[in-house]
């Protein structure tokens, strides 16, 4: 029963944000970003000498999928955007406005509000932003796309660089929707932010921070290099600080918040 409502919600929750236009927006805006950076396809020349078909097009395969991976950290500002836009319309507009007391007057628990907000903002921003990687990778040399099918592990690999990504981005924006209460300062605050952030990891040089993270990140999932242990940490950095402010916003959401 728990599952039937949770679902029901779920579904609700994505058609009440897919009514505005932002997906097909931001899909336009992340294809632009990747391709307006489009390398020659084949400044790799010097790995390819001396392989036969299967591994020539497995090297060529495994480059074009690396160039989009640390090409993904260029859509951090839109995914930014994207994810601040989504995060203050499911949660501080709602709190504001009183929808939210309404939403809650039916029977489900806020913690199946939680989760429905969440996912759906998520997979939003999870769909447009995996798309736009892999779009990147099968049209920069679309005669390797027979390959790409081929070889799951590294369309697993970009899937999984783009759910961390998108992570910690949505955790951010969300957190701070949810402690804000407020739309205006939900929208500007949580880009403020995220910009910063990005400010920050430039040009200090951490690299456990995004988008810094995110290219070392890629680094990480597609090196045939044996990480060492500060790769693994400053991987780890970014899910990390994700998982604790989901915690602490579902926390504060389900036990702490009051309505107006």
């Amino acid at each position: 029963m728990q599952r039937s409502k949770l679902s029901a919600t779920l579904m609700w929750e994505l058609k009440n944000l897919s009514r505005f236009p932002l997906p097909e927006a931001l899909l336009a805006l992340f294809v632009y970003v990747f391709f307006m950076r489009r390398g020659g396809v084949f400044c790799f020349s010097a790995h390819l000498e001396g392989l036969d078909w299967l591994g020539f097009n497995r090297t060529i395969a495994f480059h074009t999928i690396l160039g989009a991976a640390h090409l993904s950290s260029q859509a951090y500002i839109p995914m930014g955007i994207f994810a601040s836009i989504l995060a203050t319309l499911s949660f501080a507009y709602e709190i504001e406005s009183g929808l939210l007391k309404v939403y809650l007057s039916h029977p489900i628990s806020r913690a199946g509000v939680f989760l429905s907000k969440f996912l759906s903002c998520f997979f939003l921003i999870y769909t447009t932003f995996s798309t736009s990687l892999l779009t990147y990778a099968l049209l920069r040399i679309p005669e390797n796309t027979p390959y790409f099918v081929l070889s799951g592990d590294l369309v697993l690999r970009m899937l999984f660089l783009a759910a961390v990504e998108c992570f910690f981005v949505v955790s951010l924006a969300i957190s701070f929707s949810i402690f804000s209460e407020r739309a205006s300062i939900s929208l500007i605050g949580s880009f403020v932010v995220i910009y910063i952030l990005q400010l920050v990891s430039g040009s200090v040089g951490l690299p456990y921070l995004p988008p810094t993270s995110f290219r070392e990140q890629a680094f990480l999932l597609f090196s045939s290099i044996p990480p060492q242990f500060s790769d693994i940490l400053n991987f780890a950095v970014a899910p990390m600080i994700s998982t604790v402010l989901v915690v602490f916003s579902y926390l504060y959401f389900s036990r702490r918040l009051e309505i107006p």
